[in-house]
C-alpha cells in the first residue's frame, strides 16, 4: 500500500515536471471566520485581507458577506495578520498572527478588537516608564535651589 502512494507521488512529479518538494509546497491554504462584533451592518461595507507578515504584503481581500462571515483562500504556507477595513481603506483591527506552516486551513478565526494585545501593553508600559525617566531626568533636583 505504501509502495503504490510512493509510485503515484513519483509518477506525479515526472508528468508534472515538479520535484515532491515543490508539490508540497504548493499547498494552498486557508483562514475564514467572522467579523460580527467588530463590524457595522451592512457588513458588506467591509472587507477583511490576510497580510504576509514577512513580506508586509496584501495576500488575498474579500468583502464581508451578510452574516459577517469571510473566507480566504489562496494563501501559500506562510504567517499572516487578518485586517478588517472599513469602506474608507482604514484598518479596523487585525488579528494574528496566524501560522499557516502549522495549521493549513484556520476557519475559527474571530475579529475582536475589543481585545487589547499583550504587545499594546508591553509597550504602553515602555512607553510610560520612559515618559516617567524623562521627567525626572529633565529636571534634576539641586540641593541651590
Amino acid at each position: 500500500m505504501k509502495t503504490n502512494r510512493v509510485v503515484a507521488l513519483m509518477l506525479t512529479c515526472a508528468l508534472s515536471g515538479s520535484t515532491p518538494a515543490a508539490l508540497f509546497a504548493q499547498q494552498s491554504t486557508s483562514l475564514a471566520g467572522t467579523a460580527k462584533d467588530e463590524a457595522k451592518k451592512p457588513y458588506t461595507d467591509y472587507t477583511v485581507r490576510a497580510r504576509d507578515v514577512k513580506a508586509g504584503t496584501i495576500a488575498a481581500t474579500v468583502v464581508l458577506d451578510n452574516q459577517a462571515t469571510f473566507s480566504l483562500g489562496g494563501l501559500t504556507t506562510e504567517r499572516y495578520l487578518v485586517e478588517l477595513v472599513n469602506k474608507d481603506g482604514k484598518v479596523v483591527c487585525t488579528e494574528g498572527p496566524f501560522d499557516m506552516a502549522k495549521q493549513a486551513v484556520k476557519s475559527d478565526v474571530v475579529i475582536d478588537c475589543g481585545k487589547v494585545p499583550i504587545a499594546w501593553w508591553l509597550l504602553g508600559a515602555a512607553a510610560g516608564a520612559g515618559i516617567t525617566a524623562g521627567a525626572i531626568a529633565s529636571n534634576p533636583a539641586s540641593p541651590s535651589r
